[in-house]
């Protein structure tokens, strides 16, 4: 038996068959396609203007670099740093890669970190964050150690007031030989931080630190001929105990003797 239509619906199609709902539908479809058209002309002529921005920004004089700053450089040559830049004034912004010329920088073992950045109009600004180090350290040869273990040759009429550190071997250094191995630098480091913690300037007064001994650490005092030897598995009780030795020390009649002992358990021996 055929479905019966009900009379609103059998209205409500013979409203849309109606000239005026087509009529309507046509204008909303017009409107529709309008919208469309001016979105497509409105995005067309956005990449047109871009394409021709950055082919202004390339070719307008007022777009290359005429000043190339470093930042940051004092144990590093501006010169330098601009050199491994390969930056030239007259070149285009648009063709300083920072990515690229970061690279060419970290080149120097005295470069922790750099930044490049373009400052539009005319100008490229480098930041270099140099390495600070902690010691000189004897691998073979010698070289400034920063605490991450980056070792940095030393320059020209080198004077240093750093301790030099002996005793970690050309074996712990990695292979390109630019680094001091992770576990020896960690024994360095905190050796170094229990002085320090005793002390603010107590390695001021180290002249040598030789860490060959496994068991012990032996220390040279600056203008003393005088050895010291320290657990440093308790680095900085003993270096409280030697402190306290040497006030007594400054006033007996022998002076200061010429080894002292300190890797026994409440004890230290002293020998002249």
């Amino acid at each position: 038996m055929p479905k019966r239509i009900g009379a609103n619906k059998l209205r409500h199609r013979t409203e849309a068959r109606s000239p005026q709902a087509m009529r309507a539908a046509a204008r909303r479809s017009a409107s529709a396609a309008k919208v469309f058209i001016i979105a497509a002309a409105v995005c067309l002529g956005a990449v047109v203007g871009a394409q021709r921005m950055w082919h202004w920004l390339g070719a307008s004089p007022r777009f290359t670099v005429h000043s190339i700053e470093v930042r940051g450089a004092v144990r590093i040559d501006p010169k330098e740093i601009r050199r491994l830049s390969r930056l030239k004034e007259g070149i285009r912004m648009l063709d300083v890669k920072p990515a690229i010329i970061k690279k060419n920088i970290m080149g120097n073992c005295w470069v922790r970190r750099a930044i490049v950045a373009r400052r539009f109009p005319a100008t490229v600004v480098i930041t270099v964050e140099e390495r600070t180090p902690i010691a000189l350290v004897n691998v073979g040869g010698i070289y400034y150690v920063d605490a991450e273990g980056a070792l940095m040759p030393l320059f020209a009429a080198t004077y240093s007031d750093l301790p030099l550190v002996s005793g970690l071997g050309r074996e712990r250094v990695d292979s390109a030989g630019k680094r001091i191995g992770r576990q020896a630098m960690e024994r360095v480091n905190s050796f170094f931080d229990q002085a320090g913690a005793v002390s603010e300037t107590l390695l001021k007064h180290v002249s040598q630190i030789d860490f060959s001994n496994e068991s012990m650490v032996r220390v040279t005092m600056e203008n003393s001929p005088m050895l010291i030897e320290i657990d440093d598995r308790k680095g900085k009780v003993q270096w409280t105990r030697f402190q306290d030795l040497m006030d007594v020390l400054d006033n007996t009649p022998e002076g200061m003797p010429q080894r002292i002992n300190l890797c026994y358990s409440n004890l230290g021996f002293a020998q002249w």
